[in-house]
């Protein structure tokens, strides 16, 4: 039946071996008639140039399958955070309507280096020593979460959340200089450019600068039922949380505060003033231009 059509009843029978999955064989003519005749098979358009090709239907077992089988049975391994490296690997076709058409054996992993060696077997063998059964052979490697780039951008961009995402597969080193979690990195600036997906390193970024030296500032002191405060001009940069200190145009002397926002110190209480030397008020009034009044809340700054 699967050179002729319209059989009767009970007339099909079995002619010989099928080709392998995926693969197809060739009836010529000749053949044809002589296999109509023998098995009285009415077959009105016999002609020595005919020519019946049947393949069989084949599905191809590529890397992911292997890998995928392989990883389901490692030894000792309770979840999916592996990735699995096969070498020298060729396909295998397998018959389409085959559900467990391979066999996996002798898995050996050694977890030190992540080198690994199994055995495959057909389910269905096809007489073919050669292509029934090879020896897989790969890496093992286990994946971590790091954060990467999301997409390119220049240096000196400042850095959102909607910048980044998190790879969980990745497989190479990690240090300490990686990151994991965006919060960590929001609102840093880019030292240079960087390309999609691209491991975010501690080394490409900075905090961004709020607040710069000889800018403007209001320094403040809070304390329960008490806030003063008094224009002063940063002495330094300074990024969100950092500690700068700042001069006091009243009182002429250095504080040290928290930086709040670009144009607000908070006095570290712990820390006190310190008299300004003539010389940091020559560099101060020769990088900056001062044209606010000064408010006076306390002199003892």
């Amino acid at each position: 039946s699967d050179l002729f059509v319209g059989l009767e009843p009970g007339q099909d029978k079995v002619l010989g071996v099928a080709p392998s999955p995926g693969q197809t064989i060739q009836v010529g003519g000749r053949q044809l008639i002589a296999i109509a005749d023998q098995y009285g098979v009415d077959w009105i358009d016999q002609s020595s140039t005919a020519i019946a090709r049947i393949t069989r239907a084949g599905r191809v077992l590529d890397k992911v399958f292997f890998a995928d089988l392989v990883r389901r049975n490692l030894p000792g391994n309770d979840n999916d955070a592996v990735v699995v490296e096969l070498d020298d690997f060729m396909p295998m076709t397998v018959a389409a309507d085959d559900a467990a058409p391979v066999v996996l054996s002798d898995v050996n992993w050694d977890q030190k280096s992540g080198r690994f060696t199994a055995t495959v077997y057909r389910a269905h063998p096809l007489g073919d020593g050669q292509h029934d059964t090879f020896l897989l052979r790969g890496s093992v490697r286990a994946t971590q979460s790091v954060l990467v780039f999301a997409h390119a951008l220049p240096g000196g961009s400042k850095l959102s959340a909607s910048d980044v995402r998190v790879n969980d597969s990745y497989t190479g080193h990690v240090t300490n200089q990686m990151f994991s979690a965006a919060t960590s990195i929001e609102g840093m600036t880019l030292l240079h450019s960087v390309v999609a997906d691209q491991v975010i390193l501690d080394r490409d970024l900075q905090k961004t600068i709020v607040m710069h030296k000889g800018d403007p500032v209001l320094i403040s002191f809070r304390s329960p039922g008490l806030h003063l405060a008094v224009t002063g001009r940063a002495l330094e940069d300074g990024f969100d949380g950092q500690y700068v200190r700042a001069l006091n145009l009243a009182s002429k002397m250095i504080v040290t505060g928290r930086v709040v926002n670009g144009s607000e110190l908070d006095v570290d209480t712990t820390s006190g003033p310190v008299p300004s030397d003539s010389a940091t008020l020559r560099r101060l009034t020769s990088s900056s231009n001062n044209g606010l009044g000064v408010q006076r809340r306390s002199a003892g700054w």
